[in-house]
């Protein structure tokens, strides 16, 4: 994460939190955490004894999902780390190379930013990043090609 935008943000910058809080989340996600919770819920509301909880523990379903699909996505890795890891041994090399990587995500902008993440972090296909996003498969396809070849640029040794 960017430093210097956790200082905007501590000194009321509100655009750096807005892009702080932006690189974190994942509606996708929330999405799928409370569909889940209502298909679960479904399934065992008969398991509920006391109805006047029924928020708590509808709540608690929610928020179990939520760790699930959390704890899925940290066992996804990036087809660049898998290849960094094989030709390299020594382990600083890789987090710096980790580190250059996040660093030259954090200077695409907001949505790009997103399509890079939901395509080589979390696997999904141009046309689910399009649905997604709400924005046409074409723009996906353009604005991904135009940062991916930013990024090479900004990440090729000198």
């Amino acid at each position: 994460m960017d430093e210097k935008l956790v200082k905007k943000a501590i000194r009321g910058n509100f655009n750096a939190y807005s892009i702080l809080v932006h690189s974190i989340k994942n509606e996708q996600d929330s999405i799928d955490a409370y569909l889940q919770a209502v298909e679960k819920g479904l399934k065992n509301i008969k398991n509920l004894n006391e109805p006047q909880y029924f928020k708590t523990w509808f709540l608690k379903i929610v928020i179990n999902e939520a760790n699930s699909i959390i704890s899925k996505n940290k066992k996804v890795i990036c087809f660049e780390e898998v290849e960094n890891v094989k030709q390299s041994g020594s382990k600083l090399k890789d987090k710096e190379a980790k580190l250059d990587l996040e660093r030259s995500l954090e200077k695409l902008e907001p949505q790009v930013r997103e399509m890079i993440r939901l395509k080589f972090y979390m696997g999904y296909k141009l046309d689910e990043i399009a649905e997604i996003l709400k924005v046409p498969v074409g723009t996906v396809k353009g604005k991904m090609y135009s940062a991916l070849k930013s990024m090479k640029k900004d990440l090729e040794v000198k």
